[in-house]
């Protein structure tokens, strides 16, 4: 193993992790914690990049941050990371790897939290609920302790029908930020890899550019945007949780359609980067996800196989 490689990433992924809980812009940092992970998994193997993790969360239990911080970091994203890199080292398509990434954290995690909930005999919608009143009053708190009535005004206005809606939408909302955040550690990842290789061979991966979700996949929106139409509120939260996971997969394919055409007209990475998020953090991102779902039927890149006749 290279332990020179090792030590490098076990810092850097205890930078990443610990810079959330120095100042609420390092929260931005922090998604990025399981890149190292996956970088040394993927370049020198299963073995360094297991130990990379073991020894990162054995140092941040022993540096103060406790056995509770140690097993957060081992099992969202040192799960996510180990998820991802297999998902690379198998050549899995690029949305395999990031479900995997996304949804392995999402499955040990939640399966400990309901266990939990359901020996103490709570009901994990109303924790839910009762958890986003607490960040509510929590926020309101924070704000009238800077002086800043108006927000604390604000926050404090939330409606519970607000409250009583998000908390039935969590399952979508977390399953697809954890889906994303695993995508976006993949695509640096590779970045990263395809210009510095390892000793490991990293199997050929498919450009964000060229990406597009399986066709099929669309007759589940289809489904999830029937279920809304149901007169039912069970049929109407789910449709809608399933709603979610399609609007963030679409939004995916449209991204990588305005990259296509981006990189086409010559600009540079960076700047393609910068007006990626730019256009994302606009309202415009309505009319991405929109290009999305056009892309299934119009092919505007030309990247489906035709289909041979007989």
């Amino acid at each position: 193993m290279n332990y020179r490689a090792i030590l490098i990433a076990t810092i850097q992924t205890l930078g990443l992790f610990v810079a959330g809980f120095i100042h609420p812009l390092g929260q931005i940092f922090t998604l990025f914690t399981p890149v190292p992970l996956i970088l040394v998994y993927v370049r020198y193997g299963k073995l360094a990049g297991l130990t990379t993790l073991v020894a990162s969360s054995v140092m941040m239990s022993v540096l103060g941050g406790g056995w509770q911080t140690a097993a957060i970091l081992f099992l969202s994203f040192g799960l996510m990371a180990i998820g991802t890199s297999e998902g690379m080292r198998r050549n899995l398509k690029p949305e395999q790897t990031s479900l995997l990434g996304g949804l392995l954290p999402i499955a040990v995690l939640g399966s400990i939290v309901l266990l939990y909930l359901a020996r103490v005999g709570k009901n994990p919608i109303t924790e839910v609920e009762v958890y986003l009143r607490e960040i509510i009053a929590s926020s309101a708190k924070t704000y009238t302790t800077m002086g800043m009535k108006e927000m604390a005004d604000m926050v404090s206005s939330i409606p519970d029908n607000f409250v009583y809606y998000l908390a039935r939408l969590i399952p979508s909302i977390t399953i697809a930020t954890s889906v994303t955040q695993a995508a976006c550690c993949y695509g640096i990842a590779r970045a990263i890899i395809l210009r510095k290789r390892g000793p490991e061979p990293l199997p050929a991966q498919q450009a964000l550019a060229e990406w597009h979700a399986p066709d099929s996949w669309v007759w589940g929106l289809i489904a999830a945007l029937a279920l809304i139409v149901v007169p039912s509120e069970t049929a109407w939260f789910i449709g809608w949780n399933i709603a979610i996971l399609y609007a963030v997969l679409y939004l995916a394919q449209g991204t990588a359609l305005v990259e296509h055409y981006l990189r086409k007209a010559g600009i540079r990475p960076l700047i393609r980067g910068l007006l990626l998020a730019l256009i994302l953090a606009l309202p415009s991102v309505v009319f991405v996800i929109a290009l999305g779902i056009v892309d299934i039927w119009a092919d505007f890149r030309k990247v489906r196989v035709p289909v041979a006749n007989p």
